[in-house]
């Protein structure tokens, strides 16, 4: 194409790309003193191992005392395993297959620019806007952490305990810990490593340890500065004269697996039960399954190891300990937010919506981490509250993650943005609710090289289909694609063991879970 030509072509998409955001935003603006505040809290990488979920063994107070105040959903699911698609999809309001964001390095911004954020619409619609933490994965957001998102400004903060100085990469607070890296970048200036980037990689590759506990206050490490930082802005937001949306995004559990000694202190490594099935599905296909990357390239783990290995039990029990020590220092963050709109009295006035952006592996199926199509990896914590919000109510109708902010709006009295493919669950958040949501499952996918799985989740069963050659849903459907199947029962085998895909005792299942399947992937084409 000649320069000429190419920038008309430049010019002529920014146009149209332009008019699609203004017929997003083309609901009349405006601010009524009927609007709800929101408080918005991500925590990554949570799987619903949490005691309102009946895991009696988890120590978290604070999420039963956010259950007590609404509606929890038990059968929740993400749209895509892994935080870069999942999150620019619910921020989005959109599916992956629009977002085009299907990796950690894609900016939804660029790869589909007609798109607006939810907190950006909320500007239009005159909220005050801010966020602290991760609320958008921070390798593939655009400057500001999506920075057309925030009418004040995002903030990441650093300004910890100067007893404990910044955690060292991050993540590590442990003495014993900076003092082996504190050696490990001598090394690496005496090497001539100096940039950034460069010296990170050295270190991490002779010495990233995948858990950590110091003796340090919660401010030490990420999380607990996060929630200092989220205090101070709720008292600026309260100061404004708009109504407002506060994005808190917690950093764990996320791998490593940091948190203070005293969350450590509430388990008994000894006693902490590990996954059941620990072996592949009978009759899954291979590429359903992963070999754990994420989790291979801490130093302590054998980079060995591969798709079908069990990692030994001592180490299991470590990371399980780990992981639920994070979760209860999450848990103490939330009853500081919960605390501060409480002295506030504003908690009747503002809706609460807590999510984790995907699942967790924890040795299932010889898994761990996310990346996968599996219950374990796209069944989230997913809890509403707030006004017009039944209390202490358990909802077990399938849902996504999508339609977090159809409902947010309806609860704060936001008018409905026209780009969401989500919708409002707020029929489910009454006590006896009279309407339907109008679908009976949740719906998810994830690739594998050239594949893509597509699949859906109801009551009982889990239905995917993989097709090949890049298929994706804003296709022409073509049969000849599939290149596996997986079909799991969960009242007769919960763990997943066995894909009854080609069993003849489910064919009239396969064909009705089909059915639905087509119909969701016939609206990617809208």
């Amino acid at each position: 194409m000649k320069p000429i030509l190419k920038l008309v072509a430049v010019f002529f998409a920014a146009i149209f790309a332009g008019c699609n955001a203004q017929q997003v935003f083309a609901q009349e603006s405006s601010s009524s003193s009927d609007q709800k505040n929101i408080l918005f809290i991500a925590v990554d990488d949570l799987k619903p191992l949490l005691s309102n979920y009946g895991e009696s063994q988890m120590v978290t107070p604070n999420f039963d005392r956010l259950a007590k105040m609404g509606v929890t959903f038990t059968n929740a699911h993400v749209q895509y395993a892994v935080c870069g698609p999942s999150r620019a999809s619910v921020m989005t309001g959109t599916n992956p297959d629009r977002t085009k964001v299907w990796d950690l390095h894609t900016d939804f911004r660029e790869s589909a620019p007609d798109l607006v954020s939810m907190p950006e619409y909320l500007i239009s619609q005159g909220y005050a806007t801010t966020a602290v933490g991760k609320i958008y994965h921070k390798g593939s957001s655009a400057p500001g952490h999506d920075g057309k998102s925030w009418s004040i400004d995002y903030t990441l903060p650093d300004n910890y305990p100067e007893a404990y100085g910044e955690p060292l990469f991050s993540y590590y607070q442990d003495p014993e810990n900076k003092m082996k890296y504190e050696a490990i970048l001598k090394e690496a200036e005496a090497k001539g490593i100096k940039r950034n980037g460069k010296l990170r990689n050295f270190a991490f590759k002779k010495f990233k340890p995948s858990t950590e506990g110091a003796d340090v206050p919660d401010n030490a490490y990420q999380d607990g500065l996060y929630t200092q930082t989220a205090l101070a802005k709720i008292n600026q937001l309260e100061e404004g004269d708009k109504p407002w949306f506060l994005g808190v995004g917690f950093q764990k559990p996320h791998l490593p697996f940091v948190a203070p000694k005293k969350y450590w202190d509430l388990y008994d490594r000894d006693e902490i039960e590990l996954a059941a099935f620990q072996q592949l599905s009978e009759g899954t296909p291979e590429f359903a399954f992963h070999s754990f990357g994420e989790l291979r390239a801490f130093s302590d783990i054998n980079n060995k190891l591969r798709q079908g290995d069990v990692l030994p039990e001592e180490k299991q029990r470590e990371l399980i300990h780990g992981y639920m020590a994070c979760i209860s220092y999450i848990d103490a963050q939330l009853g500081k937010l919960l605390d501060e709109l409480d002295a506030r009295k504003i908690t009747d006035d503002t809706v609460i919506v807590l999510w984790g952006d995907h699942g967790f592996h924890l040795g299932d199926h010889t898994e761990w981490c996310k990346h996968s199509n599996f219950e374990q990896a796209t069944r989230i914590p997913f809890m509403f509250a707030g006004p017009g919000v039944q209390k202490d109510k358990m909802e077990s109708t399938p849902v996504n993650l999508v339609d977090l902010f159809p409902t947010v709006f309806e609860l704060a009295g936001v008018q409905q943005s026209t780009q969401t493919d989500g919708k409002s669950l707020a029929p489910l958040l009454d006590e006896d609710p009279q309407t339907q949501i109008g679908v009976d499952y949740a719906y998810f996918q994830y690739r594998r090289g050239n594949r893509m799985g597509y699949g859906i989740r109801t009551d009982r069963y889990r239905y995917t289909e993989w097709l090949g050659d890049n298929w994706r849903s804003t296709q022409t459907y073509d049969a000849d694609l599939i290149q596996g199947r997986e079909l799991y029962d969960y009242k007769l085998d919960p763990l997943e063991t066995k894909n009854f895909a080609k069993d003849d005792a489910y064919k009239a299942v396969m064909k009705d879970l089909r059915e639905r399947l087509l119909s969701h992937l016939a609206n990617g084409k809208k």
